[in-house]
């Protein structure tokens, strides 16, 4: 019982000790293209700097972060041209990279807020700090596609095209359904990240572990008293 008791607050030293830290996330297993089958990024309330992973043809991947309100957010992808990979005059960019890849935020409800396509004159796709910035803390999605393939509400397109800059959603009301259209291209992707955290994990189970200690100090407390 003591062993046990002693564990709780280094339990929780842990926790709050990694609040301070920052995350790198990569896809498990396939993220899905609509708010059901986002890929929920959870580890407690740590910073994330960086999702990775893979775009299919007519893929696209959905994830679930959390947004601080009051704080910048932004969100770029890496690309063969941002990371100067040398071009072979035959084959041309490594195939294994997603070459022209584009951004959406969503807000919880699943509302598009801002997205990019093409950005500072390359194939980079660019949600910018100046772009967006939460009120509220609160659960966002961020989705990643090829050219191409769009988010739609319904079957209607949410955004208007990107490829020129940010762009802000054609009806604020539309909410995500799917994705559709035909990619470009596909391929890795890299997400650089600042602003997001993983989002919250529940301290339901904190709190049990907590009110367990505490009964059971208050029993062994008991015990003592009556001896």
């Amino acid at each position: 019982m003591k062993k046990f008791i002693t564990a709780i607050p280094m339990l929780l030293t842990v926790f709050y000790a990694g609040q301070a830290q920052a995350v790198t996330f990569a896809e498990s297993s396939e993220a899905g293209d609509n708010l059901n089958t986002a890929q929920v990024i959870s580890s407690g309330t740590f910073s994330l700097d960086s999702i990775s992973g893979t775009l299919f043809d007519n893929d696209a991947d959905l994830f679930q972060i959390s947004l601080t309100g009051g704080q910048t957010f932004s969100a770029t992808t890496r690309n063969a041209q941002t990371d100067q990979i040398p071009t072979d005059d035959l084959l041309g960019i490594p195939t294994e990279l997603a070459t022209d890849p584009q951004l959406f935020l969503f807000d919880s409800a699943g509302r598009g807020l801002y997205a990019n396509d093409d950005s500072f004159g390359s194939l980079q796709a660019t949600l910018s700090s100046s772009g967006f910035s939460p009120v509220e803390d609160g659960i966002y999605y961020l989705a990643i596609s090829s050219s191409g393939y769009n988010p739609v509400s319904n079957g209607a397109s949410i955004f208007p095209n990107a490829i020129d800059g940010e762009v802000l959603p054609s009806n604020t009301n539309s909410v995500l359904t799917d994705f559709a259209g035909t990619s470009a291209t596909n391929g890795r992707y890299e997400i650089a990240l600042s602003g997001a955290k993983a989002v919250p994990e529940p301290t339901s189970i904190l709190g049990i572990l907590s009110l367990s200690a505490w009964g059971a100090a208050r029993k062994m407390k008991k015990k003592s008293s009556k001896r």
